[in-house]
């Protein structure tokens, strides 16, 4: 009987600790999310993800029934990503000079626009020049949102909400695909469908009329900025952006080259590293709020480069395989909430837009370079080329963030 009792203290002592812990993230999560226009911008993220997400698979499943090359196939796609580096650059001077809200519903609606005037042609000239337009108004709102987050959030949750932000697109490029298998590729109807999505993105946007950053922007810096000021938060934005989509561009290809690994692993990685990179922001931005932004980010980093770089010794089992890409996304997509935070931390007022329009830049020329870099070292050799890549990038990101470790006692 005294066992029985003992038990029973011990398991309502376990769901009273459990109860205490989810009422605390839940009043951190409702302090967080206070600040006008949290949940606006985080909606409108969610949309423009799905948007993202289920684009890009969809027109070239489209080019794909043209028989157009796979790199003529890549070179379209990636007009966008063109787009969106050339919209960063102006992005500060269109904000100073007619508001966040006007130019960021203006980008979304052109993005609208090209997105579902894609499908009436097939000019491979005009494909990369409506990709490239639709790059410039997506980049917009890239850019002007997260710096919108970075000038109306408080210090103490900062990092949080960069975290919640980056959970919200990342649920929008899991729900984009779904469109795909509904409708499937060949009709117009989700063409129309991610034209649509966009204008929702634009629709919370609207909302917020009277909530913009106070700052007027009357003066503008350049992008260069984040490499002058803050290497560390550009070296972070780098590595996120280079080994992220490598991982999602050439994982799929490495398994069904790999004779051991079973056929399904090449369907459900992508989908189980998107869900990595949903659930493991929040829980990163927490302990980096309470450790350190900058040795949560090295920890959280090399963590994450080393899951990635096993994933080629363990493909003959489905288990591992999924386990490591699941937390390698995950972990190493944590790196951008933390760059986020530290971008916001680093600057603020009129240089805030200019150093987030250089964070995106970087990003999109990783997301470029990246999986081309990583494409080559794996043509050398399969099994090593994927842990070169990831361990010179972890070395990399180390090295710079070493080297400024007494620079900026914020983070």
């Amino acid at each position: 009987m005294r066992l029985q009792f003992q038990f029973l203290e011990t398991v309502n002592g376990l769901d009273n600790s459990n109860s205490q812990i989810i009422t605390r993230i839940r009043q951190q999560l409702s302090e967080a999310t206070t600040a006008p226009g949290m949940v606006m911008i985080s909606l409108s993220a969610v949309a423009l993800g799905a948007a993202f997400g289920g684009y890009l698979p969809l027109i070239s499943l489209w080019m794909e029934t043209f028989n157009i090359s796979f790199q003529r196939i890549g070179i379209v796609c990636g007009a966008s990503a063109v787009g969106v580096v050339s919209s960063a650059y102006f992005a500060p001077k269109l904000a100073a000079r007619y508001g966040y809200i006007l130019t960021i519903n203006v980008g979304l609606v052109v993005a609208a626009i090209m997105t579902v005037a894609f499908r009436f042609t097939d000019n491979y000239g005009l494909w990369l020049a409506l990709r490239f337009v639709s790059g410039l108004g997506l980049g917009l709102h890239w850019v002007l949102t997260e710096a919108w987050l970075a000038n109306i959030v408080t210090e103490k949750y900062r990092t949080r909400v960069m975290a919640i932000y980056a959970t919200a697109i990342s649920i929008g490029f899991a729900i984009g695909p779904m469109v795909i298998w509904l409708f499937g590729a060949l009709s117009i109807i989700p063409f129309i469908i991610m034209g649509a999505l966009l204008i929702l993105a634009a629709l919370p946007i609207l909302r917020l009329k009277g909530h913009e950053p106070k700052d007027s922007q009357t003066r503008s810096a350049s992008p260069l900025i984040l490499i002058k000021k803050a290497p560390t938060v550009a070296s972070a934005c780098i590595v996120v952006g280079s080994v992220d989509l490598a991982l999602i561009s050439l994982l799929p290809a490495m398994i069904t080259r790999t004779p051991e690994a079973a056929p399904i692993l090449a369907l459900i990685i992508v989908p189980a590293m998107a869900i990595g990179a949903t659930i493991l922001q929040y829980p990163i931005a927490i302990i980096a709020d309470k450790h350190g932004l900058r040795k949560v980010g090295v920890m959280t980093v090399c963590a994450g480069l080393i899951f990635a770089s096993l994933i080629p010794f363990f493909l003959g089992s489905v288990l591992l395989t999924l386990l490591f890409g699941f937390l390698a996304a995950g972990l190493v997509y944590g790196l951008y909430s933390i760059g986020l935070a530290m971008l916001s931390r680093r600057f603020s007022g009129a240089e805030i837009v200019a150093a987030n329009a250089g964070f995106v830049i970087l990003f999109e020329l990783s997301n470029l370079m990246g999986p081309w870099v990583a494409g080559f070292l794996l043509d050398i050799n399969m099994r090593y080329g994927l842990p070169i890549f990831t361990c010179a990038i972890g070395i990399f990101y180390v090295s710079i963030s070493w080297i400024r470790r007494h620079t900026n006692s914020n983070y």
